[in-house]
């Protein structure tokens, strides 16, 4: 992952990444997640955060993140407090999250 990606989107796909919890997880008894559910969970464990996520396959998802939690810290920082409001459902559940991830002040300054 790149901590210099100018526009701070960049992708995790959770199964191609060994050990992110430890083990791979192929599971099948899992409930597939949705937009609303994911942006509900990022909401609640970043208070204050301006959150859309859309999916076309309930698997694979994209999310723009604006919170003032990011301030100070880089993408992959940014990225860690994102993975800690989703828990275990990373690597299972959400197969794949695309974030990009904002302070309100570089919203405001319009970095795309």
């Amino acid at each position: 992952m790149n901590d210099s990606a100018a526009d701070g989107f960049t992708a995790i796909r959770a199964h191609e990444q060994i050990g992110y919890h430890g083990r791979p997880s192929h599971r099948t008894d899992i409930l597939p997640m949705n937009a609303a559910a994911i942006q509900s969970l990022i909401e609640a464990g970043l208070p204050g955060a301006e959150v859309r996520v859309a999916t076309e396959d309930d698997t694979h998802f994209e999310a723009l993140i604006i919170a003032p939690q990011f301030a100070g810290k880089r993408t992959i920082q940014r990225h860690q407090l994102v993975y800690a409001t989703l828990g275990e459902l990373m690597g299972r559940e959400i197969h794949a999250l695309s974030m990009r991830v904002l302070t309100p002040e570089e919203r405001d300054a319009g970095r795309s």
